[in-house]
């Protein structure tokens, strides 16, 4: 009666029983149902759709023409826009030696 009962034993039969329960759910299982003439037709008008929506919104919008600027007068720049282009400069110290 030991030898039945012995931990190796329990795997390998445990094994096997998991082996043929995947084995009968795969011949139970069934092909998947295919899709009648009608759902065709369905499907295929829903897709056409999506496709025309889709189509209509990827067409860009006529250009619209834009005015040029006005024209700005030309004179010289007001102080506020100046750039300062002159560094300050500070008298260098004498090196201590």
């Amino acid at each position: 009666m030991m030898g039945i009962a012995s931990p190796g034993m329990l795997m390998a039969l445990g094994a096997v029983a998991v082996l043929l329960l995947a084995l009968l759910l795969k011949l139970l299982g069934g092909k998947p149902k295919r899709a009648e003439k009608w759902e065709k037709a369905e499907i295929m008008k829903k897709l056409l759709a999506l496709s025309e929506s889709e189509a209509n919104l990827r067409q860009p919008a006529p250009a619209v023409r834009l005015r040029a600027p006005a024209p700005r007068p030309t004179g010289r720049p007001s102080a506020a826009h100046l750039k300062a282009s002159s560094k300050t400069t500070l008298p260098s110290r004498a090196k201590a030696r």
